[in-house]
This record gives structure tokens, sequence and C-alpha cells, in this order.
């Protein structure tokens, strides 16, 4: 495999920083979130890598357990910083947190013993990277999701009382805003698994291509990643808006949009 040096890397970035000059001087509200963002990517990225290095040669299962931990809880934590509105006592944290929990982790370890069966079932060069790409995904779904339904909820408060008054019951007067916020969620996981060989050649497949491996074995593993990835955007979704539906109502049914606080 052809090395990069971090001359090359710097090298690529004056790219980027060449963009983020267009964009402000075209008047774009965010260039400092990009700079930021852009950033943040290569600090972490850089981190990562030697964090990794260390994990792979240890083979620990602590160690990658603790890995998984600090992924999910930064993964809440940026569908928490995504939202418009917000439940209070990092309530969209855990909501975020949970429904990313209960998909990623049963679908990582089942495709870990059942379908990979690396030796032992908890090795890091398998198991993390594919931990991450099916967080990558659910918490860009689970963010737009719950963006949209509380969104909706503030803005149509009037339309779900109305319902209420009519006798509907809380998951009946939802239901129209739970179909709306699934179906901006999935949107981008629909068009990826459209697009997948035809348009775009998706990043895991490339990056196996890259370093040598089969085509044929990269395109193998490509349909794994992407049955995971929207097996576990569908449900983690479902059960982020069940979370936020919960949160939306008391015990007798009221709706209390209140208790959503704006985003700073």
């Amino acid at each position: 495999m052809i090395t990069l040096t971090y001359w090359d890397l710097a090298g690529l970035s004056l790219i980027t920083v060449f963009a983020g000059g267009l964009l402000f001087l075209n008047g774009f509200e965010h260039t400092r979130q990009l700079a930021v963002a852009s950033v943040r990517m290569v600090v972490q990225l850089l981190l990562m890598g030697v964090w990794l290095s260390w994990v792979f040669y240890s083979d620990s299962l602590l160690l990658v357990g603790l890995v998984s931990v600090i992924m999910m809880t930064f993964a809440g934590y940026e569908i928490l910083k995504r939202q418009t509105y917000r439940f209070p006592k990092l309530g969209s944290f855990w909501v975020g947190l949970m429904s990313l929990s209960m998909t990623a982790l049963v679908l990582t370890l089942g495709t870990l013993i059942l379908i990979i069966e690396p030796e032992p079932w908890f090795q890091p060069q398998y198991a993390i990277p594919l931990l991450g790409m099916i967080l990558g995904n659910s918490m860009t779904a689970i963010g737009l999701g719950l963006n949209t339904l509380t969104q909706n909820a503030v803005q149509q408060k009037d339309v779900i009382e109305a319902q209420l008054a009519l006798g509907k019951s809380a998951r009946e007067s939802m239901a129209f805003l739970k179909r709306q916020s699934l179906h901006t969620a999935l949107i981008p996981v629909v068009n990826m698994l459209a697009a997948a060989g035809v348009v775009s050649l998706p990043g895991m497949m490339t990056g196996q291509i890259l370093a040598g491996v089969d085509p044929i074995e990269a395109v193998k593993y490509q349909i794994m990643i992407m049955f995971l990835v929207a097996t576990s955007t569908a449900t983690g979704v479902m059960i982020a808006l069940w979370l936020a539906q919960k949160r939306l109502f008391d015990t007798r049914d009221r709706l209390v949009v209140e208790c959503l606080v704006k985003n700073p």
C-alpha cells in the first residue's frame, strides 16, 4: 500500500482552507464551524489512530469495551448538539445514547459472533471499525429524526392538542409527526443504498481496495455493512422517536412541549 506523509495531508488541507475562504467571501455564516470541525476531525483521527494501534496490539476485551463506551458517549453528545430543541437534564443525550446502544451493540455483537467469527470474537481489528461505521450512520439518522419530531411538536402543538381533544391517544396524535420524522431521518440512508456501486464507492470498500484487498471480498464486506447500517438506522430512529414521544407527554397523555429547551 502506498503510504501518505504528513506533508501530503498538509497540502490537502490547503484545499479545504481555500474552499472555506470562498464560503466566507460569499457570506456563509458557518465558516468558523467548518474550520473548527476540520481541526477537530484531524486531532480526533490522529488520536484515534494512536489509541487504536495500542488497542490492536493489546487484544484486550477491557480496552475494546472502553473504546466502545467512549464512542457511544460522544455519539450521544453529538446528537444532543444537533437538536434545535432539547429535553432538559440531558434528556436528548440519554434518548440518543439508549437508542444507539440498543441497536449498534446488538448488531455489532451478533455480526462478530455469528457472521465474521474472528478469534477472539472481540478482536479489535473487526469490532471497533464495525461499531464505528454503525454508530456514525445511526447517529446522523437519530439526530435528524429527533430534531424533526421536537421541532414539529413545538410548531404543531395546536394540531396535536386538537387531536387529543377528539379522544385520540398520545400515540395516535403523534403518528403523523413520527412518520414525517422517520422519513426525514431515513432519506440519507436510502439514498446511500441506492447510489452504492453506481454513483459512489462506499468508504469501507474504497479503503479495502486501496489496501490491496480483493475487490470481490471488499464488496462482500461492504454489502454486510450496508445491511447493518440500514437495520441500525431504521430501528434506532424508531426507538428514539418512541422514547422522545414518552417524554413529550405526561402520565395523563397531556402534551408538555414546554419541557423542551431551545438549544443555545
